[in-house]
């Protein structure tokens, strides 16, 4: 009898988790239409990925945070022209000045929508490794399709690098 319980525990348990990384609160993707012309409309998105079912990842451009993205999930900013440094950052390394997730430099033009993905590659017995990249825009579509709406931290993206 105990054993049985303890077997409908795990797996209770187990559906649970694996479900986590599915469960999303906002509305699923559409596509957009860029209004303001003289600013660029940036879409980060996270796919679903099983090393972190219920981690959120923040993401930052030029070291100020501007999304904070759960697992299988996406968000929009505005953002004013220029260059940024985009960066994923976990909850561990969100405290780090120098620890990322990933990262890369973005030259964003005004009139332009950027879909920018976060990879992760799981491995077992060795890092995980972890980039982030501009996608095309039907292969976003595509992927975006499934994801649920996260409201961004900021409104918009206003910190560009000066050269």
């Amino acid at each position: 009898m105990h054993g049985a319980r303890l077997i409908k525990t795990v797996v209770a348990l187990c559906l649970v988790l694996l479900s986590a990384g599915c469960i999303s609160l906002g509305a699923k993707f559409q596509p957009v239409e860029l209004t303001d012309r003289s600013k660029a409309l940036v879409i980060v998105y996270r796919p679903a990925d099983m090393c972190n079912l219920t981690d959120p990842f923040y993401f930052l451009a030029n070291k100020k945070e501007f999304a904070s993205l759960g697992n299988n999930a996406y968000t929009s900013v505005l953002a004013m022209p220029g260059t940024y440094t985009i960066e994923v950052r976990n909850i561990l390394t969100r405290l780090m000045e120098h620890m990322h997730q990933g990262s890369e430099i973005f030259k964003l033009e005004a009139g332009r929508i950027y879909y920018i993905k976060y990879h992760r590659i799981c491995k077992i017995f060795a890092p995980d490794t972890n980039y982030i990249e501009e996608i095309e825009e039907q292969k976003a579509f595509s992927e975006l399709s499934k994801m649920g709406y996260t409201k961004p931290t900021v409104e918009q993206l206003s910190n560009p690098d000066v050269p």
